[in-house]
């Protein structure tokens, strides 16, 4: 069977590469896979973004020109990726999906007999541009757009059912969890001997996040907390991991409160490095996550036997357990402090959580990039068996 996999986020630097990365990667368990992979390196022209200057961050905010780069997004690649399906001729197209399913229904005129297929991590119009003029309009076209796929990969429910509404097919548009790489991340014995070389405090209860520095993930929310838990809590700190577009008033918070010698921000690291730094953390946050999420996070921060303080959203709470595997915000982070107190005071309930074998046992079995990668192999199968059946 041969796969071209379309992804614009291989290149990129952000959790959707991960994505991916690995499961491109993980391709290679499935002898019966001849795999290609567009575009890529030495072969196309990777487009990577630029930085935003000033007159182009004030565009963005306009409905218009949201319009404009929309499209222009959806024309970014497909002439290239036409030539290659010609090309390698595949019985199978993935695409990860950006903001380009446009290009679906080009593609389903073009190739007629092509299984395409579409890895969803979420919707362009909850983010990137929620601003644009005639949303509803474009809403439609994308759910439209998703009817033409012959097997949609969602990444949660509650995006399943958001994106796809009254158009939902089961036997289409199924819901594959995210994973983990358990080879990458585990815990380590000698945390005191990496902290000393990691320049980690070694005295102190760490607090940890690491991700991109996003401003839906709402990083002030934890280092407001963290404030407060300090005033009564002097030894511990929070470290930040990570680059994005909240870094500059993160970094403002800082000094603003005097917080130097406190927050730490290391700014980004190379991934084969993450591993380490989360064995320095003693607590592990991502506190928070737009609804139809499923944070790759949460799985690496437990199977490096952290303990958790993960998001209030439908993932997270379908595969993991509050108060065993981990603890949820609820509320909307209304009690992310209360959160926090509670894991560095009580070091029972703490160590109760950490390196919690039943927990990184499931997630081994069933939330790992291999499992992933083999179930989307597995719906795909089936789905060219049918058409074999029908024929």
């Amino acid at each position: 069977m041969k796969i071209l996999y379309y992804t614009t986020s291989y290149h990129a630097s952000h959790g959707g590469s991960i994505q991916s990365i690995e499961f491109f990667r993980h391709l290679d368990k499935d002898k019966s896979v001849e795999k290609y992979l567009f575009p890529e390196t030495g072969k196309d022209s990777i487009k990577k973004p630029r930085k935003d200057n000033g007159i182009k961050s004030f565009l963005k905010k306009f409905g218009l020109f949201q319009a404009v780069s929309f499209f222009r997004r959806n024309r970014f690649y497909f002439s290239g990726l036409i030539k290659r399906i010609r090309e390698v001729k595949p019985d199978v197209l993935i695409l990860q999906m950006d903001s380009n399913f446009l290009q679906i229904d080009k593609l389903r005129k073009l190739f007629p007999d092509l299984l395409i297929c579409a890895q969803i991590n979420g919707s362009p119009f909850d983010e990137f541009y929620r601003n644009i003029t005639f949303r509803n309009l474009f809403i439609k076209k994308q759910r439209h757009s998703y009817t033409k796929s012959d097997l949609n990969f969602f990444i949660s429910d509650f995006s399943r059912q958001r994106i796809m509404g009254s158009d939902l097919d089961e036997s289409r548009d199924k819901v594959i969890y995210n994973g983990t790489d358990i080879s990458k991340f585990f815990p380590l014995p000698d945390k005191k001997e990496i902290r000393e070389k990691l320049g980690y405090p070694e005295d102190k209860i760490i607090i940890g996040y690491i991700g991109t520095l996003d401003f839906h993930k709402k990083l002030l929310r934890l280092t407001e907390a963290f404030r407060e838990i300090e005033k009564e809590l002097p030894d511990t700190a929070l470290v930040i991991i990570g680059d994005g577009p909240a870094y500059s008033k993160i970094h403002h918070f800082i000094k603003h409160y005097s917080l130097e010698n406190k927050i730490i921000l290391k700014g980004w690291i190379k991934h084969e490095q993450v591993n380490e730094h989360l064995n320095c953390f003693d607590i592990a946050v991502h506190h928070y996550a737009n609804h139809y999420m499923n944070p790759l996070k949460i799985f690496e921060y437990l199977a490096a036997g952290l303990p958790v303080i993960a998001p209030d959203i439908d993932s997270v709470k379908k595969i993991f357990r509050n108060n065993e595997d981990l603890i949820i915000s609820s509320e909307d982070n209304r009690f992310l402090k209360e959160d926090l107190l509670r894991l560095i005071e009580n070091k029972d309930f703490r160590e109760g959580l950490r390196n919690n074998h039943q927990t990184i046992e499931r997630i081994a079995k069933k939330y790992t990039w291999d499992c992933y990668s083999q179930t989307i192999i597995q719906e795909i199968n089936q789905k060219l068996n049918k058409s074999l059946e029908e024929d």
